[in-house]
């Protein structure tokens, strides 16, 4: 009960920003084994729960001490409130304070902090700094054009839209190099999301929107695939599921109208 009574729920806000960042310290593999293990530990909560996250005090000081961007860029100000505030007075505010150029990351930073003070202020956002390449997003809907946004590489078989919307692209399964069952997994998880992002930067992208395999009336909701849509991800026109099964970097994974079977993991033997 006394954990209970002392932890906290997170934002939108912030469930946004520590799925970003979670995956940038993961890739950059700097952490130790136990930081990395808690990350891991976050990650997977925050996937699973979204904004029902209850974190106790120490663990929300472990995880913005672990996220934090270098400088004095801080979390402890990206409160729904700030938006108020409007984005262009604080980053002259930032600027003039630290007298020096912005680093690539805080850069990034300060993209992902606009998107969300659209997402609470109701504004249109145009640009997105795109990580590894852009690509064509393709909504099926009556009456509905083509609509084009960045996005950016989260493994071998998941994406994340210029929205923030996750797409895991089906057909196919990759290694997990999150959450590995052994280290050849890990290797293989890695190699695929590497590979994924050479595709990406080999040619013309196009990720198309399909239904997901959910029971009827789950879709969009943590019942339904932790709340990500579904989609293919073509490049020049091949599907990359192909090439990655091809090359020994995922195995097919076919799901039907409502349900899919086990998720196949040969990996580890």
């Amino acid at each position: 009960m006394r954990f209970a009574l002392e932890a906290t729920l997170l934002s939108e806000i912030e469930v946004t920003y520590f799925r970003s960042r979670i995956d940038d310290v993961l890739r950059e593999g700097r952490t130790t084994a136990w930081q990395r293990q808690f990350l891991m530990d976050m990650r997977q909560r925050i996937e699973r729960y979204g904004t029902r996250t209850r974190l106790s005090e120490k663990q929300m000081t472990t995880l913005r001490k672990l996220t934090r961007l270098p400088g004095d860029a801080d979390l402890s100000f990206i409160k729904p409130m700030t938006a108020k505030r409007g984005s262009q007075t604080y980053l002259r505010h930032h600027w003039q304070r630290t007298g020096r150029r912005s680093s690539y990351r805080e850069i990034k930073f300060f993209t992902l902090l606009l998107m969300m003070i659209v997402l609470f202020g109701g504004q249109a956002v145009t640009d997105w700094l795109p990580k590894s390449g852009s690509g064509s997003f393709q909504k099926v809907a009556p009456s509905a054009g083509l609509q084009t946004q960045s996005f950016t590489v989260t493994d071998g078989d998941t994406i994340r839209m210029g929205d923030g919307t996750r797409v895991r692209l089906v057909g196919f399964n990759t290694p997990e190099k999150f959450e590995p069952e052994c280290s050849r997994e890990a290797a293989l998880g890695n190699q695929a999301s590497e590979r994924l992002r050479q595709l990406v930067a080999s040619g013309t992208p196009t990720v198309t929107r399909v239904a997901c395999s959910c029971k009827p009336g789950t879709e969009g909701t943590e019942k339904c695939n932790h709340g990500r849509s579904c989609g293919t991800l073509t490049i020049d026109g091949r599907d990359v599921g192909d090439i990655l099964i091809s090359e020994g970097l995922a195995v097919p994974f076919v799901c039907g109208d409502t349900s899919c079977p086990p998720t196949p993991r040969p990996w580890c033997g």
